[in-house]
């Protein structure tokens, strides 16, 4: 028994001594697991998607994606497995060495030099006591240069990254940093930094360290000439943010548009309406020289704007039924217009939304809450509509490409928990949101910011936040989606994806766009008003001359052609044949509230189904289906052969063919046919049988309703 005593007392002394020496070293060498061994792990690939740090891991052993949770990934490497995964006697003889050097057998091959620096850092730190010291944290990532300019390809360069920390400390990390080509075929980073351009145009590269990105542009001209832009390039700062692009890639843009193309164009922008002849016809004539200007403001004050963009921001607003509440979407539509004819501030619009409470029949939106069933739907619907970031990828784990952690997400659906979403919507403060690491009640948080009390109501306190001019998503992403609304693809895409690895084409544009929104009181109209007055906005949508090169790249350099969406497609139909529709009702289809009960015509038009994210750009193609609808469908068809429709009376008035054919050119196309045209149609068409005649009239006007110029806003 005494034998046994002392050799337990000795076992004890010799762990003592030997947990005193760990310590000691640790504290000599404090070697920091968040910041020193995680960005190693990152760079082995470790816990990249297509190894530990997938969803389910590999071989049992599973890593947060790309680090993003350094706590659990702690704890997975030191304590799961009784701590097999490292050894403080023989640390290179530890698992989360001998694997990745090969020494074992290991899937994920040999990812590091067993006698590399790498290796010997993790082994330091087991050797030290692995433990978690936390003795810093990354206060700023940077790297050098963010923005790289070369007048020709091949052309390399250096990238240095550099980590900031709360301590003071500056180190080059560009060794453990994790270099991320976006498009490896035009640019090839390698491990070391080392970038290589290999195609002309503009290039991006994600870089990786401890949890943060930055990002680097590389940009080589496209075209073989510098360009020298005319004065009529420039009307306003949009113009010299988009030129100042354009002259580093030897773009030139196009030759202003014309009269007639550019008020078809503002008209649908503005109004989903095609203007008439008469319209056309008093503008093209116009000989002063701020009539553009003059147009834009008469169209932002009509009731033709009104309607429209409250169907555009309703959609946004994926405005639904709740049920079969049909009342509830009514008044909810009904609010939305006041705001809109008002001119009401987005930041007061947003609050609105956030805090409503009441009867969701009485006027208000109130109804905005009952479109979830659950918090967390309305936390990921907040999130991306108002903040235009995507929350819902931190429900099961952190980010993997942004900041946002699972506290995030649940504190964020937290703060909605408390609603009770009937026909009278009130706070009750009883909900609760359990997290899913924790299997605790989450914590109400402002995501990205900070925690807020319990057991109250904290939409208040958020919806402040979120509204203030210093916000960096708010204001963002409503200009986003304006902009893609007009120019027919967005700074950044998705709209609703702000975040660091998701990069803005012109991020100078956008934070100017998003200041001018923040100064004009988050009011729609004066940021509408500044896009359209800008040259960039009334360019041609055809490249300067022939040997111009085609804006494939999305630079703006010409104006881009956008489907029209199915309730404008409707309605320019209606028009052009003079053949009104009837939605319950309803003689536009742009004022259709209840998407649900919409025609059937519209659905195969391509309609935004109701409750659906519609922040996809309007420039992607018209479906298959809705071309075989247009070329075959009722929806032509029944209205060009309609005897009261405009083709029928124009023939039983025997109006001449040539002013047939000018007059659907205006209406459709909005502009007079050219002679070679107008020559070839009345040839088609002018037959001595009347009844045949007919006929190729209907013909004529079957394949201008489906030509790309007619169903395209261009």
């Amino acid at each position: 028994m005494k034998c046994f005593l002392r050799i337990r007392f000795a076992a004890f002394i010799f762990v003592a001594i030997v947990g005193a020496s760990i310590i000691a070293n640790a504290n000599a060498t404090e070697i920091d697991f968040d910041t020193e061994i995680m960005p190693l792990l990152s760079k082995a690939g470790c816990n990249a998607a297509s190894c530990h740090g997938s969803a389910a891991g590999q071989a049992g052993f599973r890593l947060s994606l790309f680090g993003g949770d350094p706590e659990h990934d702690y704890r997975t490497i030191v304590r799961e497995l009784f701590g097999r995964r490292v050894n403080l006697a023989h640390p290179n003889e530890s698992l989360i060495i001998s694997k990745p050097t090969a020494r074992l057998e290991h899937g994920g091959g040999d990812v590091l030099d067993p006698d590399g620096e790498p290796a010997n850092t993790i082994a330091s730190w087991i050797a030290a006591g692995c433990h978690r010291l936390q003795v810093r944290k990354l206060d700023r990532f940077q790297v050098v240069p963010q923005e790289f300019v070369a007048d020709a390809v091949p052309a390399t360069l250096q990238l240095k990254a550099t980590a900031i920390f709360d301590d003071g400390l500056e180190r080059d990390v560009t060794p453990q940093a994790v270099f991320v080509s976006q498009n490896e075929s035009a640019l090839v980073v390698d491990e070391l930094g080392v970038a290589t351009v290999t195609a002309p145009g503009r290039h991006t590269a994600i870089v990786r360290f401890a949890g943060s990105v930055a990002m680097v542009s590389f940009t080589t001209p496209i075209g073989s000439d510098s360009i020298v832009l005319p004065e009529t390039a420039r009307k306003n700062g949009i113009d010299d943010e988009i030129n100042g692009t354009l002259q580093r890639l030897r773009l030139t843009p196009a030759d202003t548009t014309d009269d007639a193309s550019f008020l078809r164009r503002l008209s649908l922008d503005l109004t989903g309406r095609l203007p008439s002849p008469t319209q056309i016809e008093r503008f093209v004539g116009n000989d002063e020289a701020t009539k553009r200007s003059s147009m834009i403001d008469e169209l932002l004050e009509s009731n033709s704007f009104v309607d429209y963009w409250t169907h555009l921001l309703a959609t946004q607003l994926r405005l639904r039924k709740p049920g079969n509440d049909a009342v509830a979407a009514d008044v909810f539509y009904d609010w939305l217009k006041e705001r809109v004819a008002d001119d009401t501030g987005w930041d007061e619009i947003a609050s609105s939304l956030i805090l409503s409470e009441g009867d969701s029949h009485q006027p208000g939106a109130a109804t905005v809450h009952r479109f979830f069933a659950t918090a967390r739907e309305e936390a990921e619907y907040i999130s991306e509509v108002l903040m235009g970031v995507r929350l819902r990828c931190a429900n099961c784990h952190n980010h993997p490409l942004d900041q946002w952690t699972q506290d995030d997400y649940h504190g964020l659906a937290v703060i909605f928990a408390g609603l009770e979403r009937n026909q009278v919507v009130r706070f009750t403060g009883r909900g609760t949101i359990i997290h899913p690491r924790t299997g605790a009640s989450a914590l109400p948080r402002i995501p990205g910011d900070r925690f807020l009390g319990q057991d109250r109501d904290n939409r208040q306190e958020f919806s402040q936040w979120l509204t203030r001019d210093d916000n960096p998503y708010f204001a963002k992403a409503l200009v986003g989606r304006v902009w893609q609304s007009l120019m027919g693809r967005g700074l950044v895409t998705p709209v609703d994806d702000l975040r660091a690895t998701n990069p803005a084409s012109h991020p100078n544009l956008l934070e100017r766009l998003s200041r001018h929104f923040v100064d004009s009181d988050f009011k729609l109209r004066p940021l509408i008003r500044l896009i359209c007055d800008s040259d960039v906005y009334q360019r041609s949508s055809s490249p300067l001359g022939t040997g111009s090169i085609d804006d494939t790249r999305q630079f703006y350099s010409q104006a881009n052609s956008k489907p029209l969406c199915a309730e404008v497609l409707a309605d320019a139909i209606g028009d052009v044949t003079g053949v009104a529709d009837d939605y319950h009702g309803v003689s536009r289809a742009i004022n259709v509230v209840d998407r649900a009960s919409s025609s059937e015509s519209l659905q195969f038009l391509g309609q935004c189904a109701p409750g659906e994210n519609c922040s996809s750009p309007s420039g992607s193609e018209r479906g298959i289906a809705s071309k075989l609808h247009l070329m075959n469908g009722e929806l032509l068809n029944a209205k060009i052969i309609d005897s009261d429709g405009r083709l029928r009376r124009m023939l039983r008035d025997d109006i001449a063919t040539r002013d047939l054919v000018r007059e659907f050119y205006l209406r459709a196309l909005c502009r007079p046919p050219s002679d070679r045209e107008l020559a070839d149609w009345v040839e088609r068409i002018d037959a001595s049988e009347v009844e045949r005649k007919h006929e190729r009239c209907e013909d004529f006007l079957w394949a201008l309703l489906n030509c790309h110029e007619f169903t395209n806003n261009h």
